[in-house]
Protein backbone atom coordinates (compact mmCIF):
# COMPACT_ATOMS: atom_id res chain seq x y z
CA UNK A 1 0.00 0.00 0.00
CA UNK A 2 1.28 3.46 -0.88
CA UNK A 3 0.89 5.96 1.99
CA UNK A 4 -0.74 9.28 1.36
CA UNK A 5 0.95 12.52 2.31
CA UNK A 6 -0.39 16.01 2.75
CA UNK A 7 0.71 18.51 0.08
CA UNK A 8 4.01 20.18 0.86
CA UNK A 9 2.39 23.62 0.56
CA UNK A 10 0.03 22.88 3.47
CA UNK A 11 1.98 24.42 6.33
CA UNK A 12 -0.56 24.32 9.14
CA UNK A 13 -1.99 21.54 11.28
CA UNK A 14 -3.50 23.20 14.36
CA UNK A 15 -6.44 25.60 14.49
CA UNK A 16 -8.15 27.74 17.10
CA UNK A 17 -10.30 24.75 18.12
CA UNK A 18 -7.13 22.89 19.14
CA UNK A 19 -5.99 25.50 21.65
CA UNK A 20 -6.21 24.54 25.34
CA UNK A 21 -7.83 27.93 26.07
CA UNK A 22 -10.44 30.03 24.24
CA UNK A 23 -9.00 31.77 21.19
CA UNK A 24 -9.84 35.29 22.41
CA UNK A 25 -8.15 34.59 25.73
CA UNK A 26 -5.01 33.34 23.97
CA UNK A 27 -4.84 36.56 21.91
CA UNK A 28 -5.21 38.70 25.01
CA UNK A 29 -2.77 36.61 27.04
CA UNK A 30 -0.09 36.86 24.34
CA UNK A 31 -0.29 40.64 24.17
CA UNK A 32 -0.50 41.03 27.95
CA UNK A 33 2.55 38.80 28.42
CA UNK A 34 4.67 41.13 26.30
CA UNK A 35 3.41 44.24 28.13
CA UNK A 36 3.87 42.76 31.61
CA UNK A 37 7.35 41.50 30.78
CA UNK A 38 8.33 44.97 29.55
CA UNK A 39 7.01 46.61 32.71
CA UNK A 40 8.89 44.09 34.84
CA UNK A 41 12.25 44.55 33.13
CA UNK A 42 11.77 48.32 33.16
CA UNK A 43 11.85 48.14 36.95
CA UNK A 44 14.29 45.28 37.52
CA UNK A 45 16.71 45.59 34.57
CA UNK A 46 18.49 48.95 34.90
CA UNK A 47 21.99 48.11 33.63
CA UNK A 48 23.17 46.05 30.62
CA UNK A 49 23.57 42.40 31.56
CA UNK A 50 23.72 40.39 28.35
CA UNK A 51 27.39 40.73 27.37
CA UNK A 52 29.09 38.21 29.68
CA UNK A 53 30.81 35.21 28.06
CA UNK A 54 32.71 32.14 29.29
CA UNK A 55 35.49 30.57 27.24
CA UNK A 56 35.27 26.88 26.48
CA UNK A 57 38.09 24.64 27.76
CA UNK A 58 41.07 24.59 25.41
CA UNK A 59 40.41 21.00 24.37
CA UNK A 60 36.84 21.67 23.30
CA UNK A 61 37.88 24.87 21.54
CA UNK A 62 40.56 23.03 19.56
CA UNK A 63 38.09 20.29 18.66
CA UNK A 64 35.49 22.73 17.38
CA UNK A 65 38.09 24.54 15.28
CA UNK A 66 39.71 21.40 13.89
CA UNK A 67 39.87 20.98 10.14
CA UNK A 68 39.82 17.21 10.48
CA UNK A 69 36.03 17.22 10.67
CA UNK A 70 35.23 20.59 9.11
CA UNK A 71 36.69 19.85 5.68
CA UNK A 72 35.03 16.40 5.29
CA UNK A 73 31.73 17.89 6.45
CA UNK A 74 31.96 20.74 3.94
CA UNK A 75 32.81 18.26 1.20
CA UNK A 76 29.82 16.10 2.12
CA UNK A 77 27.47 19.11 2.08
CA UNK A 78 28.81 20.16 -1.33
CA UNK A 79 28.26 16.63 -2.67
CA UNK A 80 24.72 16.64 -1.26
CA UNK A 81 23.98 20.04 -2.81
CA UNK A 82 25.24 18.92 -6.22
CA UNK A 83 23.17 15.76 -5.97
CA UNK A 84 20.01 17.67 -5.04
CA UNK A 85 20.41 20.12 -7.92
CA UNK A 86 21.28 17.38 -10.40
CA UNK A 87 18.39 15.22 -9.24
CA UNK A 88 16.02 18.19 -9.44
CA UNK A 89 17.05 18.84 -13.04
CA UNK A 90 17.34 15.28 -14.32
CA UNK A 91 15.72 13.00 -11.74
CA UNK A 92 12.07 12.06 -11.16
CA UNK A 93 9.66 14.84 -12.05
CA UNK A 94 6.98 13.87 -9.55
CA UNK A 95 6.50 13.76 -5.79
CA UNK A 96 9.27 11.17 -5.40
CA UNK A 97 11.90 13.86 -5.99
CA UNK A 98 13.27 15.14 -2.64
CA UNK A 99 14.25 18.60 -3.94
CA UNK A 100 11.19 20.48 -2.65
CA UNK A 101 11.41 18.89 0.79
CA UNK A 102 15.13 19.50 1.18
CA UNK A 103 14.94 23.13 0.03
CA UNK A 104 11.64 24.33 1.49
CA UNK A 105 11.67 22.22 4.67
CA UNK A 106 15.22 21.36 5.71
CA UNK A 107 17.02 24.43 4.34
CA UNK A 108 14.40 27.14 4.85
CA UNK A 109 12.81 25.89 8.07
CA UNK A 110 15.39 23.55 9.57
CA UNK A 111 18.20 26.10 9.32
CA UNK A 112 16.57 28.23 12.04
CA UNK A 113 16.66 25.69 14.91
CA UNK A 114 20.06 24.41 13.75
CA UNK A 115 21.51 27.93 13.89
CA UNK A 116 19.90 28.68 17.25
CA UNK A 117 21.42 25.51 18.70
CA UNK A 118 24.87 25.55 17.10
CA UNK A 119 25.43 29.10 15.86
CA UNK A 120 25.61 30.33 12.25
CA UNK A 121 26.27 26.86 10.82
CA UNK A 122 25.66 27.77 7.19
CA UNK A 123 28.82 29.89 7.05
CA UNK A 124 30.86 26.77 7.72
CA UNK A 125 28.75 24.46 5.53
CA UNK A 126 27.86 26.77 2.64
CA UNK A 127 28.51 24.81 -0.59
CA UNK A 128 28.86 28.10 -2.46
CA UNK A 129 31.88 29.00 -0.34
CA UNK A 130 33.41 25.59 -1.03
CA UNK A 131 32.79 25.92 -4.77
CA UNK A 132 34.19 29.45 -4.64
CA UNK A 133 37.39 28.20 -3.00
CA UNK A 134 37.75 25.45 -5.62
CA UNK A 135 37.20 27.89 -8.49
CA UNK A 136 39.71 30.33 -7.01
CA UNK A 137 42.33 27.58 -6.94
CA UNK A 138 41.58 26.42 -10.49
CA UNK A 139 41.38 29.92 -12.00
CA UNK A 140 44.19 31.29 -9.80
CA UNK A 141 41.96 34.07 -8.52
CA UNK A 142 42.62 35.46 -5.03
CA UNK A 143 39.92 34.57 -2.52
CA UNK A 144 39.60 38.30 -1.84
CA UNK A 145 38.24 38.70 -5.39
CA UNK A 146 39.24 40.34 -8.64
CA UNK A 147 37.81 43.69 -7.51
CA UNK A 148 37.38 43.53 -3.74
CA UNK A 149 36.73 47.26 -3.51
CA UNK A 150 37.65 49.68 -0.76
CA UNK A 151 36.23 52.52 1.27
CA UNK A 152 35.49 53.59 4.77
CA UNK A 153 32.38 51.43 4.91
CA UNK A 154 34.53 48.35 4.51
CA UNK A 155 36.35 49.09 7.71
CA UNK A 156 33.07 49.53 9.52
CA UNK A 157 31.86 46.17 8.26
CA UNK A 158 35.16 44.60 9.30
CA UNK A 159 34.67 45.82 12.85
CA UNK A 160 31.13 44.48 12.77
CA UNK A 161 32.26 41.05 11.62
CA UNK A 162 35.02 41.01 14.23
CA UNK A 163 32.36 41.27 16.92
CA UNK A 164 29.82 38.82 15.54
CA UNK A 165 29.84 35.09 15.95
CA UNK A 166 29.61 34.55 12.23
CA UNK A 167 32.43 36.98 11.52
CA UNK A 168 34.80 35.15 13.84
CA UNK A 169 34.39 31.98 11.84
CA UNK A 170 34.89 33.73 8.51
CA UNK A 171 38.67 33.92 8.71
CA UNK A 172 38.99 30.31 9.80
CA UNK A 173 36.62 29.03 7.16
CA UNK A 174 38.47 30.96 4.47
CA UNK A 175 41.66 29.24 5.56
CA UNK A 176 40.14 25.79 5.45
CA UNK A 177 38.74 26.52 2.01
CA UNK A 178 42.13 27.23 0.52
CA UNK A 179 43.14 30.69 1.61
CA UNK A 180 42.87 32.94 4.64
CA UNK A 181 41.20 36.32 4.34
CA UNK A 182 42.66 39.04 6.50
CA UNK A 183 40.32 40.46 9.12
CA UNK A 184 40.63 43.91 7.56
CA UNK A 185 39.36 42.54 4.26
CA UNK A 186 36.02 41.50 5.65
CA UNK A 187 33.24 43.33 3.92
CA UNK A 188 35.33 44.89 1.16
CA UNK A 189 33.48 45.80 -1.97
CA UNK A 190 30.08 45.42 -0.34
CA UNK A 191 30.33 47.87 2.53
CA UNK A 192 28.12 50.45 0.84
CA UNK A 193 25.35 47.97 0.11
CA UNK A 194 25.45 46.18 3.46
CA UNK A 195 22.92 43.35 3.62
CA UNK A 196 20.71 44.68 0.83
CA UNK A 197 21.90 42.03 -1.68
CA UNK A 198 20.93 39.28 0.77
CA UNK A 199 17.53 40.91 1.30
CA UNK A 200 16.91 40.94 -2.47
CA UNK A 201 18.08 37.32 -2.73
CA UNK A 202 15.74 36.33 0.11
CA UNK A 203 12.82 38.05 -1.62
CA UNK A 204 13.57 36.03 -4.76
CA UNK A 205 13.57 32.82 -2.74
CA UNK A 206 10.32 33.46 -0.86
CA UNK A 207 8.70 34.39 -4.18
CA UNK A 208 9.71 30.94 -5.43
CA UNK A 209 8.34 29.31 -2.29
CA UNK A 210 5.07 31.21 -2.00
CA UNK A 211 4.09 32.61 -5.40
CA UNK A 212 5.75 30.87 -8.34
CA UNK A 213 3.42 28.59 -10.33
CA UNK A 214 4.31 24.90 -9.93
CA UNK A 215 6.72 25.92 -7.18
CA UNK A 216 7.19 22.33 -5.99
CA UNK A 217 8.16 21.19 -9.51
CA UNK A 218 11.70 19.77 -9.20
CA UNK A 219 12.69 21.20 -12.59
CA UNK A 220 11.77 24.73 -11.55
CA UNK A 221 13.60 24.32 -8.24
CA UNK A 222 16.68 22.99 -10.02
CA UNK A 223 16.74 25.87 -12.49
CA UNK A 224 16.29 28.42 -9.69
CA UNK A 225 19.06 26.90 -7.58
CA UNK A 226 21.41 26.77 -10.57
CA UNK A 227 20.74 30.40 -11.46
CA UNK A 228 21.13 31.46 -7.83
CA UNK A 229 24.46 29.66 -7.56
CA UNK A 230 25.78 31.22 -10.78
CA UNK A 231 24.87 34.74 -9.63
CA UNK A 232 26.35 34.24 -6.16
CA UNK A 233 29.55 32.66 -7.47
CA UNK A 234 29.94 35.40 -10.05
CA UNK A 235 29.77 38.11 -7.41
CA UNK A 236 31.99 36.02 -5.14
CA UNK A 237 34.73 35.78 -7.77
CA UNK A 238 34.62 39.53 -8.34
CA UNK A 239 34.06 40.78 -4.79
CA UNK A 240 35.73 38.01 -2.83
CA UNK A 241 34.66 35.30 -0.44
CA UNK A 242 33.17 37.79 1.99
CA UNK A 243 30.46 38.53 -0.56
CA UNK A 244 28.57 35.49 0.75
CA UNK A 245 28.30 37.08 4.22
CA UNK A 246 26.33 39.94 2.64
CA UNK A 247 24.85 38.56 -0.57
CA UNK A 248 23.84 34.96 0.21
CA UNK A 249 20.34 34.94 1.67
CA UNK A 250 20.79 31.61 3.45
CA UNK A 251 24.09 32.57 5.06
CA UNK A 252 22.61 35.83 6.31
CA UNK A 253 19.52 33.93 7.46
CA UNK A 254 21.64 31.51 9.48
CA UNK A 255 23.87 34.30 10.80
CA UNK A 256 20.92 36.23 12.23
CA UNK A 257 19.30 33.15 13.78
CA UNK A 258 22.71 32.10 15.11
CA UNK A 259 22.95 35.30 17.14
CA UNK A 260 20.58 33.66 19.60
CA UNK A 261 22.86 30.66 20.08
CA UNK A 262 24.65 30.16 23.39
CA UNK A 263 27.69 29.06 21.38
CA UNK A 264 29.72 31.91 19.90
CA UNK A 265 33.23 33.23 19.41
CA UNK A 266 35.15 36.17 20.85
CA UNK A 267 37.26 38.76 19.03
CA UNK A 268 40.16 36.29 18.82
CA UNK A 269 38.04 33.53 17.32
CA UNK A 270 37.93 31.39 20.48
CA UNK A 271 34.67 29.61 21.19
CA UNK A 272 32.65 30.89 24.13
CA UNK A 273 29.40 30.21 25.93
CA UNK A 274 27.25 33.31 26.12
CA UNK A 275 23.77 34.57 26.84
CA UNK A 276 21.27 34.15 23.97
CA UNK A 277 20.94 37.94 24.12
CA UNK A 278 24.66 38.71 23.81
CA UNK A 279 24.97 38.95 20.02
CA UNK A 280 21.62 40.75 19.79
CA UNK A 281 22.64 43.55 22.13
CA UNK A 282 26.40 44.08 21.86
CA UNK A 283 26.99 43.97 18.09
CA UNK A 284 26.36 46.66 15.50
CA UNK A 285 24.69 45.83 12.20
CA UNK A 286 25.29 47.18 8.68
CA UNK A 287 22.65 48.79 6.53
CA UNK A 288 20.18 46.41 4.97
CA UNK A 289 19.71 44.32 8.11
CA UNK A 290 16.28 45.81 8.74
CA UNK A 291 15.29 45.14 5.13
CA UNK A 292 16.35 41.52 5.45
CA UNK A 293 14.37 41.04 8.67
CA UNK A 294 11.36 42.72 7.02
CA UNK A 295 11.45 40.28 4.08
CA UNK A 296 11.95 37.31 6.41
CA UNK A 297 9.16 38.33 8.74
CA UNK A 298 6.86 39.78 6.08
CA UNK A 299 7.02 36.70 3.86
CA UNK A 300 6.02 34.44 6.75
CA UNK A 301 3.11 36.73 7.62
CA UNK A 302 2.05 36.73 3.96
CA UNK A 303 2.19 32.94 3.91
CA UNK A 304 -0.21 32.82 6.86
CA UNK A 305 -2.54 35.44 5.40
CA UNK A 306 -2.57 33.91 1.92
CA UNK A 307 -3.86 30.64 3.36
CA UNK A 308 -7.22 32.21 4.20
CA UNK A 309 -10.19 31.36 1.95
CA UNK A 310 -10.92 35.05 1.44
CA UNK A 311 -7.48 35.78 -0.01
CA UNK A 312 -7.43 32.60 -2.08
CA UNK A 313 -10.83 33.41 -3.58
CA UNK A 314 -9.82 36.99 -4.34
CA UNK A 315 -6.58 35.96 -6.04
CA UNK A 316 -8.29 33.40 -8.25
CA UNK A 317 -11.04 35.85 -9.22
CA UNK A 318 -8.56 38.37 -10.64
CA UNK A 319 -7.42 36.18 -13.51
CA UNK A 320 -3.76 36.98 -12.76
CA UNK A 321 -3.05 35.07 -9.53
CA UNK A 322 0.76 35.18 -9.80
CA UNK A 323 0.78 38.93 -10.38
CA UNK A 324 -1.62 39.64 -7.51
CA UNK A 325 0.23 37.29 -5.18
CA UNK A 326 3.54 38.94 -6.06
CA UNK A 327 2.05 42.34 -5.29
CA UNK A 328 0.67 41.00 -2.02
CA UNK A 329 4.00 39.51 -0.98
CA UNK A 330 5.94 42.69 -1.76
CA UNK A 331 3.23 44.81 -0.16
CA UNK A 332 3.32 42.91 3.15
CA UNK A 333 7.13 43.07 3.23
CA UNK A 334 7.00 46.83 2.59
CA UNK A 335 4.36 47.25 5.30
CA UNK A 336 6.53 45.40 7.80
CA UNK A 337 9.61 47.36 6.70
CA UNK A 338 7.76 50.65 7.09
CA UNK A 339 6.63 49.79 10.61
CA UNK A 340 10.18 48.77 11.55
CA UNK A 341 11.82 51.89 10.15
CA UNK A 342 9.22 54.12 11.81
CA UNK A 343 9.90 52.44 15.15
CA UNK A 344 13.68 52.65 14.72
CA UNK A 345 13.54 56.44 14.71
CA UNK A 346 13.40 56.14 18.51
CA UNK A 347 15.25 52.89 19.22
CA UNK A 348 17.49 50.48 17.31
CA UNK A 349 15.44 47.28 17.32
CA UNK A 350 16.62 45.60 14.09
CA UNK A 351 18.49 42.80 15.88
CA UNK A 352 15.99 42.42 18.77
CA UNK A 353 13.40 41.68 16.08
CA UNK A 354 15.32 38.55 15.05
CA UNK A 355 13.91 36.38 17.91
CA UNK A 356 10.42 37.50 16.94
CA UNK A 357 10.95 36.57 13.29
CA UNK A 358 12.53 33.26 14.29
CA UNK A 359 9.74 32.46 16.74
CA UNK A 360 7.05 33.20 14.17
CA UNK A 361 8.89 31.12 11.56
CA UNK A 362 9.08 28.12 13.91
CA UNK A 363 5.44 28.58 14.90
CA UNK A 364 4.20 28.83 11.34
CA UNK A 365 6.23 25.93 9.96
CA UNK A 366 6.28 23.63 13.02
CA UNK A 367 3.92 21.07 11.57
CA UNK A 368 5.62 21.25 8.17
CA UNK A 369 8.99 20.39 9.71
CA UNK A 370 7.56 17.53 11.78
CA UNK A 371 5.47 15.99 8.99
CA UNK A 372 7.43 16.68 5.82
CA UNK A 373 10.96 16.71 7.25
CA UNK A 374 11.14 12.91 7.70
CA UNK A 375 9.40 12.50 4.35
CA UNK A 376 12.22 14.44 2.68
CA UNK A 377 14.86 12.19 4.23
CA UNK A 378 12.93 9.12 3.11
CA UNK A 379 12.85 10.41 -0.46
CA UNK A 380 16.55 11.26 -0.31
CA UNK A 381 17.68 7.76 0.66
CA UNK A 382 14.95 5.89 -1.21
CA UNK A 383 17.00 5.23 -4.40
CA UNK A 384 19.63 3.35 -2.34
CA UNK A 385 17.44 1.46 0.14
CA UNK A 386 14.32 0.79 -1.94
CA UNK A 387 13.52 -2.88 -2.45
CA UNK A 388 12.60 -4.19 -5.91
CA UNK A 389 8.91 -3.88 -6.66
CA UNK A 390 8.26 -1.19 -4.03
CA UNK A 391 8.56 1.92 -6.18
CA UNK A 392 6.96 4.94 -4.61
CA UNK A 393 6.61 3.38 -1.17
CA UNK A 394 7.78 5.07 2.01
CA UNK A 395 7.59 4.76 5.76
CA UNK A 396 4.66 5.59 7.98
CA UNK A 397 3.15 9.04 8.01
CA UNK A 398 3.86 11.20 11.06
CA UNK A 399 0.62 12.81 12.24
CA UNK A 400 1.30 15.26 15.09
CA UNK A 401 -1.34 16.00 17.69
CA UNK A 402 -3.04 19.27 16.65
CA UNK A 403 -3.40 20.39 20.27
CA UNK A 404 0.32 19.87 20.91
CA UNK A 405 1.21 21.76 17.73
CA UNK A 406 -1.06 24.63 18.76
CA UNK A 407 0.66 24.90 22.14
CA UNK A 408 4.09 24.85 20.48
CA UNK A 409 3.02 27.58 18.07
CA UNK A 410 1.78 29.86 20.85
CA UNK A 411 4.93 29.22 22.88
CA UNK A 412 7.22 30.03 19.93
CA UNK A 413 5.50 33.34 19.26
CA UNK A 414 5.30 34.45 22.89
CA UNK A 415 8.85 33.35 23.79
CA UNK A 416 10.20 35.00 20.65
CA UNK A 417 8.57 38.29 21.61
CA UNK A 418 9.77 38.02 25.21
CA UNK A 419 13.36 37.52 24.07
CA UNK A 420 12.93 40.42 21.67
CA UNK A 421 11.72 42.70 24.48
CA UNK A 422 14.68 41.73 26.67
CA UNK A 423 17.17 42.25 23.84
CA UNK A 424 15.69 45.62 22.89
CA UNK A 425 15.81 46.83 26.49
CA UNK A 426 19.40 45.71 27.07
CA UNK A 427 20.45 47.24 23.76
CA UNK A 428 18.77 50.53 24.64
CA UNK A 429 20.57 50.64 28.00
CA UNK A 430 23.89 49.85 26.33
CA UNK A 431 23.40 52.56 23.69
CA UNK A 432 22.71 55.30 26.25
CA UNK A 433 24.97 54.78 29.29
CA UNK A 434 24.21 57.23 32.07
CA UNK A 435 20.99 58.45 30.47
CA UNK A 436 17.96 58.90 32.70
CA UNK A 437 16.20 55.55 32.94
CA UNK A 438 12.71 56.93 32.30
CA UNK A 439 13.88 58.50 29.03
CA UNK A 440 15.33 55.19 27.88
CA UNK A 441 12.01 53.50 28.66
CA UNK A 442 10.14 56.20 26.74
CA UNK A 443 12.28 55.55 23.66
CA UNK A 444 11.43 51.86 23.87
CA UNK A 445 7.65 52.33 23.94
CA UNK A 446 7.11 52.44 20.13
CA UNK A 447 9.03 49.19 19.78
CA UNK A 448 7.05 47.52 22.56
CA UNK A 449 3.76 48.62 20.98
CA UNK A 450 4.95 47.21 17.67
CA UNK A 451 5.80 43.90 19.33
CA UNK A 452 2.41 43.76 21.03
CA UNK A 453 0.72 44.38 17.69
CA UNK A 454 2.69 41.70 15.92
CA UNK A 455 2.16 39.23 18.78
CA UNK A 456 -1.59 39.65 18.39
CA UNK A 457 -1.41 39.57 14.58
CA UNK A 458 0.81 36.50 14.57
CA UNK A 459 -1.50 34.52 16.83
CA UNK A 460 -4.56 35.69 14.91
CA UNK A 461 -3.15 34.71 11.51
CA UNK A 462 -2.07 31.30 12.77
CA UNK A 463 -5.35 30.32 14.41
CA UNK A 464 -8.15 32.52 13.03
CA UNK A 465 -8.92 30.04 10.28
Amino acid sequence: MTPRYAPLAAHGVGSSQDLPLPFDLVLQAGAVTVVVSFLAISILWRVPRAGAVRHLPAGWDALLRSRWWRIPLRTAVLALALYVVGNALFGPAGEDNPAAHLVFVWLWVGLVPMSILFGPVWRGLNPLRTLHAILCRILRIPVTGLRPGAGSAAGQDARHEAGSAAGQDAGHEAGSAGGRVARSAVGRGIGRTGHWPAAVALLAFVWLELVAPDRTDPRLIGVWLSAYALVQLGFGLVRGEQWFARGDAFEMYSELAGRMSVLGTDDDGRFVLRSPLAALTTVAHPRGTTAFVAVWWGSTIFDSASGSPVWAGFVQSTGAPELVSTAGLVGVCLLVAGSLWWTMRRADIALPLVPIAAGYTLAHYASLLIVEGPRGLQLLVQPWVQQPGTAGSAGPVIVPDPAAIAVVQVACIVVGHLVGVLAAHDRALRAAPGRQHTLVIADELPGVLLMVGYTWAGLFLLFAA
